[in-house]
């Protein structure tokens, strides 16, 4: 089977939106600009890249956007608001829709992708922000549903096409061997210990490593 991978990435000016009519109608009250969010939300990652999490705010977001803060007001009350739309476009790239033929192969590409997405200049913002859900419930539910939910429910998947074609899968429960593998994905991304960055591919390389030590070990 030819692999194939699916992935979506959020540009840092412009996002794309599938071609459709983008304006739709909110009865009462005025009709819903579709391509219009989609700027803001795009400049919700260029000012998070620039200034971080504690320099997003909603004056800064709109004059990134081209538009006046009433206009972002209108569509989130509070700059979390606006924030947790924004990351949940984070969900694809952080886990896109795998299918390389062979269990190891689907698992090495989790990997790669999480990988990939982290070292991308958004993604490096990634780890300020489990700091911030340590102290905000709401915020570590909203990178739990973006970053981890759906990377089991792939898992999920990866084993029962790996059942059906009589494939080796991991000796020990694949949460437990999931989670390892993202903590030592982020861990590393974070560079927490202020040690020299692991080169992306040398680090890819070791954790996909890993991964295959635990297919039937």
């Amino acid at each position: 089977m030819s692999q194939t991978v699916v992935t979506h990435t959020l540009p840092l000016k412009s996002v794309h939106v599938p071609a459709r009519d983008r304006t739709i109608t909110r009865a009462p009250g005025r009709p819903v600009n579709l391509r219009l969010k989609d700027n803001i939300l795009a400049a919700i990652a260029l000012v998070l890249v620039q200034e971080g999490y504690q320099g997003l705010t909603i004056s800064r977001v709109a004059k990134a956007a081209g538009v006046s803060t009433a206009t972002v007001y209108r569509r989130w009350p509070t700059k979390q608001a606006m924030f947790f739309d924004a990351i949940r476009l984070w969900r694809d790239d952080l886990t896109p829709q795998i299918d390389t033929g062979s269990f190891a192969g689907d698992v090495d590409e989790l990997i790669a992708a999480r990988i990939r997405f982290l070292a991308t200049p958004l993604g490096r913002t990634y780890g300020t922000l489990l700091g911030e859900a340590v102290h905000d419930p709401e915020f570590g539910q909203v990178l739990w549903e973006v970053s981890v939910v759906p990377a089991r429910a792939q898992m999920a998947l990866f084993l029962e096409r790996a059942s059906q074609r009589g494939e080796k899968v991991f000796c020990q429960h694949a949460d437990t061997v999931l989670d390892m593998l993202l903590s030592t994905i982020h861990f590393r991304a974070m560079n927490m210990l202020g040690r020299e960055p692991m080169d992306a591919q040398s680090n890819l390389q070791e954790i996909q490593s890993l991964a295959r030590c635990l297919i039937s070990c």
